[in-house]
């Protein structure tokens, strides 16, 4: 975990973790803290926790043992439901929670915890038993609070642990909740080193603590710190957030430039209104919501947005395409098919890129980074590395609508290695906390686009550009490719089909005109 407290991090926005993938959603955090910094911060961050719970209904809090349900029209009704119990609970007609998409989560989550666990219960009837007992905890305690599609609700768990608890906490993880568990004495704890690697729990381990302090009494202890000046000085995180400052801010409270650049990137997608695009386009990604770094990472949020139709008032569509396409970061093509004008066309030749990709979808880096015959070999090792990872996340998770085939990666992994090299130049120019590479895209016609287009916007959305492709026929051009979650679709008054932008000369300032422009891009 480095220097990220687990507080500040359990209780971070989506938009703030990093972790946010579009086809998926977000992903949930477990946070194991055993021990304790300092006594005062982390009373302090006890009492702000009880405060949230006073001030949102997404917050679970168990801190003793919880005891074994006694409800038995509630044990009957999961007993009678289990009768047609095989090998998927999923595959039942159960009700555990109220939410349907929650409930789905929760029964997939058994599926795959009890898969995990299959060699733990000694016959059917102690794994019946043990369903039970986790469906009964979870209509009890979680089937109330509000659970929002777009942040995980939190479960706290404070103190001593038993075996059927952490399971309990694992389930839920794995449907997609927010678990923290604190045990500043260390004892009486579950959760082994197998599952902490299994299931991706972050453990953080500090100075135990001898002396037995309930939950509630750290809460006033944090209220005593709160309202005194120590918290100035001893809240969670503010030593880290002090060295990053003295290490990338300058005098004036500003990112110095080119700081960010050891870090690897995160991209973020935003879901936007015209206004925003308008409003953020060309203004910094440290003032766009959702960008933040670590020592480790930079989270930079992008937009990858269709625009399709246009305004009735075709003066206001004109002055909005001049408006994103006037700016030195920005590469506009008035795109009719041609790859050549984003990468070199692809022939027979490049199918000896097979030998550089594993059945897995990874690269033979070593290969790649040193071969200078590709377009991005003039990027620093750095800036190559970063392209490669991000190929790979491309190749390996879900964003087609159609399983790439094995010709598909080779031809995707070939026009990314010969991009254009004005989208080199963008890449070696952007300084991760300024403003940042963009490329529009006029739909001359109406098309699809090829998959190893679609391939180089979405590597170029994940190393940080923004993409805007401009569809006044508001046909399906990117949609019938990717999935539909990876691009943000706006609609505006009408579709109008073979509309050409000959007429934005109209708009465009006399001078520039007549002298044209120095960022290198065309005007049409």
């Amino acid at each position: 975990m480095g220097n990220i407290d687990v507080f500040e991090k359990i209780f971070s926005s989506q938009s703030d973790r990093g972790n946010y993938t579009p086809s998926k959603g977000y992903l949930s955090y477990f946070y194991s803290y055993i021990g304790i910094d300092h006594e005062d911060s982390y009373n302090l961050e006890i009492f702000n926790i009880k405060n949230k719970m006073g001030s949102k209904n997404d917050i679970v809090l168990f801190d003793e043992t919880i005891p074994n349900p006694s409800d038995f029209d509630m044990i009957n009704y999961f007993k009678g439901r289990l009768k047609l119990y095989k090998s998927s609970v999923e595959d039942l007609d159960i009700d555990i929670i109220k939410s349907s998409d929650i409930n789905y989560k929760i029964k997939k989550a058994f599926d795959i915890f009890l898969g995990d666990k299959e060699l733990e219960f000694s016959n059917d009837r102690v794994k019946e038993n043990f369903i039970i007992k986790i469906m009964s905890w979870i209509k009890t305690y979680i089937n109330l609070i509000d659970i929002d599609k777009n942040e995980a609700a939190k479960i706290i768990f404070y103190g001593d642990i038993k075996k059927h608890e952490v399971y309990f906490l694992i389930i839920l993880y794995l449907a997609g909740f927010d678990i923290l568990y604190l045990n500043p004495n260390n004892k009486g704890s579950y959760i082994t080193d197998k599952d902490k690697e299994k299931y991706n729990i972050n453990l953080k381990e500090s100075n135990i603590s001898q002396e037995e302090v309930s939950f509630k009494e750290r809460v006033s202890l944090g209220e005593v710190v709160d309202r005194t000046s120590i918290r100035k000085a001893m809240t969670i995180g503010a030593q880290a957030s002090k060295r990053i400052s003295e290490e990338l801010l300058n005098d004036a409270g500003f990112i110095k430039p080119w700081q960010l650049q050891n870090r690897k990137i995160k991209s973020l997608l935003l879901s936007s209104t015209i206004d925003e695009i308008s409003i953020y386009w060309k203004q910094p990604l440290k003032l766009r919501s959702g960008f933040t770094f670590d020592n480790e990472s930079v989270v930079i949020p992008v937009f990858f947005s269709k625009i399709n139709g246009i305004y009735n008032d075709t003066k206001q569509y004109l002055s909005f395409v001049n408006e994103i396409k006037d700016s030195e970061d920005v590469f506009f093509i008035s795109f009719n098919e041609d790859i050549n004008v984003l990468s070199k066309e692809f022939t027979r030749e490049a199918f000896n890129l097979s030998f550089l990709i594993n059945k897995d979808g990874i690269l033979d880096k070593k290969s790649i980074l040193s071969d200078v015959s590709y377009s991005i070999s003039t990027l620093n090792i750095n800036q190559k590395t970063t392209v490669l990872e991000k190929i790979e996340e491309v190749i390996v998770n879900d964003m087609f609508i159609e399983t790439l085939s094995k010709e598909d990666i080779i031809k995707g992994l070939y026009t990314v290695l010969n991009m254009n090299k004005k989208f080199v130049h963008m890449i070696n120019n952007f300084d991760y906390a300024l403003v940042n590479p963009k490329l529009v895209i006029y739909m001359e016609s109406s098309f699809v686009f090829s998959k190893e287009a679609s391939f180089l916007m979405l590597l170029l959305s994940k190393i940080g550009f923004d993409i805007i492709i401009l569809s006044p026929s508001g046909e399906n051009c990117i949609e019938n490719v990717i999935n539909n979650s990876l691009v943000d679709i706006h609609r505006l008054d009408k579709m109008v089909y073979e509309y050409r932008l000959e007429s934005s000369d109209d708009t465009i300032p006399i001078l520039k005109k007549i002298f044209g422009k120095r960022s290198g891009f065309k005007w049409q």
